[in-house]
């Protein structure tokens, strides 16, 4: 019926390995306050004669708005087909045991290293009660109800985002079928409360970093990604691969890209008030966002192989255990250097800056692989196996 692909969307592992790239980086540049500056001498003639990343590193954490934007495109996907080619939806259960197998077993497996790793550095000496309750309120994933174990985990403190993913899993089947009946109703609804929310209760606490990454404000975040499938599926269902079609996605995703950069800097501009500005103007990224993956997905070929190639590819393939180790891996690597922080490994001189980027990048690309072909997907494969007993 399709002759865009509504399966399997190529561009979205070039989006998810940026999305984990860029995080990455703003977490590597906390740890060594590496911030290189490059000389492109070929550009004069555009008058451009270095480029600095600074501000991208700098609000790189931006990018997990868009990691979880896909993830909710490609929950939403199938749902999507079904409303324009009448396919079947998964069953409740089944969704939630491919959610289970999906992202359980590396998750745990990543607490528990990292608990012993922490008792064994001696972070919770004399804590004995925070640490019981630091490791059981990550293996629920209830992390994000404590300030103090979203806040002052030993344990990991990027698997927040692993806990809002979670609460979106456990709402989403019954969120789905309600945005399948009334797309443009269920937008509105889950981006009025999510922007209530954050106008009128988060963005007005004494301490915004608090509030700045509750799983309310992340609904328009879901309520674009949902909606990006609808409209691309839609698209997929009346519209042929063509010139103009490939023109216009191609203006788009250019538009789109230059907007990033732009708001990027924006958000780096506003200083030590980064979070205030990331909630006032989330929705607005998000909506780049959007029209940046779509304009990408219907975009001429030469974009589109950009983001749809074998190297991002094998990425996304282990994105999930890069972003829940790569943190942990550097920071740990810091400490090994005897440095409280990425002002002391900046003193150490730009040599120890680079060793430790690059042995933080070989460590955690090495991690994150060995964690997704060898429990990852291993498990997942014995779990979905798991027939249910009569």
């Amino acid at each position: 019926m399709f002759t865009v692909d509504t399966v399997h969307v190529g561009i979205l592992d070039g989006a998810r390995a940026i999305g984990v790239l860029a995080v990455l980086w703003f977490h590597f540049w906390q740890q060594t306050w590496l911030m290189p500056v490059y000389q492109t001498p070929f550009l004069t003639w555009m008058g451009v004669s270095r480029i600095n990343p600074d501000a991208f590193r700098r609000c790189g954490y931006l990018f997990v708005d868009l990691m979880l934007l896909i993830s909710a495109f490609v929950l939403y996907l199938p749902y999507a087909r079904s409303v324009f080619c009448g396919t079947k939806v998964d069953p409740v259960g089944t969704f939630f045991k491919k959610r289970f197998a999906r992202i359980v077993p590396s998750y745990l497996l990543s607490v528990i290293v990292m608990f012993v790793a922490a008792i064994l550095a001696g972070k919770y000496d004399g804590r004995a009660g925070f640490a019981v309750k630091d490791l059981l309120t990550h293996l629920t994933f209830t992390q994000m109800a404590f300030n103090d174990t979203y806040l002052f985990t030993c344990i990991n403190g990027v698997l927040w985002t692993v806990c809002i993913e979670v609460c979106f899993y456990l709402i989403f089947p019954w969120i789905a079928k309600a945005f399948r009946a009334r797309p443009f109703l269920m937008y509105a609804a889950m981006m009025l409360t999510g922007l209530a929310f954050t106008f009128e209760i988060a963005m007005k606490v004494a301490e915004p970093r608090v509030m700045v990454n509750r799983f309310l404000t992340f609904l328009p975040v879901f309520a674009n990604g949902m909606m990006a499938a609808h409209l691309y599926v839609w698209y997929a269902a009346r519209v042929r691969r063509k010139a103009i079609p490939s023109i216009v996605g191609t203006a788009a995703f250019l538009a789109a890209t230059w907007l990033i950069l732009f708001l990027i800097r924006r958000c780096a501009l506003s200083g030590k008030s980064q979070q205030m500005w990331q909630m006032q103007y989330r929705v607005v990224l998000l909506l780049v966002f959007s029209v940046w993956l779509l304009g990408m997905a219907i975009s001429a070929k030469p974009i589109r192989k950009l983001f749809d190639n074998r190297i991002l590819a094998a990425i996304a393939a282990v994105s999930y255990n890069l972003y829940i180790w790569h943190h942990w891996v550097i920071v740990h690597l810091r400490e090994s250097f005897g440095a409280k922080n990425g002002g002391d490994i900046e003193k150490m001189g730009g040599e120890t800056q680079w060793t430790l980027t690059l042995l933080g990048l070989i460590t955690a690309f090495l991690i994150a692989a060995l964690a997704t072909y060898l429990v990852e997907r291993p498990v997942a494969r014995r779990i979905l196996k798991i027939k249910k007993e009569d």
